[in-house]
């Protein structure tokens, strides 16, 4: 519910009311509760409990961080992720044939098997908790898809797969460090006002 949107930053979470939502009782929900609060993802105001908006700014550190550490991330799995799986994430990215076809489920979906495939293949574990957790985060702030983005996204994706492909981590890591910030470029853009067209 975090991650879709579905509680938004300021929403007011109440374990009584998500308990029955969910058809649990109240004890594993504040259980869970509790560890979202100290992820971070939820904060207590009193006696309440809201979730944490992510801000322009968090977001801005977040994919300033990602990129260090996702460049890092595709150099250390450079020659270590299968032929089989880089067949197979290329086949996701191009099945994804038009920004109008693609739900946002559909397009975070992919898009996670690109970068958590990649976290994974580097053999680094902290490095795959961050960037899902990071990841998770970027989520949250809600703009999960700026359609100027869509091709672009795709062709940076697959050129990152082609240079691991080639055992080229240095260009890998050059390509997944323009990626992010041709990511938050968008982002920045769209915020402004000089991308124009709806989310999805």
């Amino acid at each position: 519910m975090l991650l879709s949107g579905e509680l938004r930053g300021g929403a007011i979470v109440q374990d009584r009311r998500l308990a029955e939502l969910l058809g649990l009782s109240r004890t594993p929900v504040r259980e869970a509760l509790g560890r979202l609060e100290g992820e971070g993802l939820l904060r207590r105001e009193g006696r309440v409990l809201v979730v944490n908006a992510v801000s322009v700014e968090d977001i801005m550190e977040i994919l300033a961080v990602r990129r260090v550490m996702e460049a890092e991330a595709v150099r250390l799995a450079t020659g270590h992720l299968s032929k089989t799986r880089i067949a197979d994430i290329r086949a996701a990215i191009e099945g994804m044939v038009t920004v109008e076809s693609v739900t946002g489920d559909r397009h975070w979906s992919v898009d996670d098997m690109v970068h958590l495939s990649i976290a994974e293949a580097s053999g680094n574990r902290l490095i795959l908790r961050l960037v899902k957790d990071l990841r998770e985060r970027t989520r949250m702030f809600g703009l999960t898809r700026i359609p100027r983005r869509f091709d672009p996204g795709k062709a940076e994706h697959l050129a990152i797969l082609a240079a691991m492909e080639e055992g080229d981590a240095e260009r890998a890591a050059r390509l997944m460090q323009a990626h992010i910030e041709n990511a938050r470029q968008g982002i920045l853009d769209f915020i402004s006002g000089r991308s124009t067209g709806p989310t999805h």
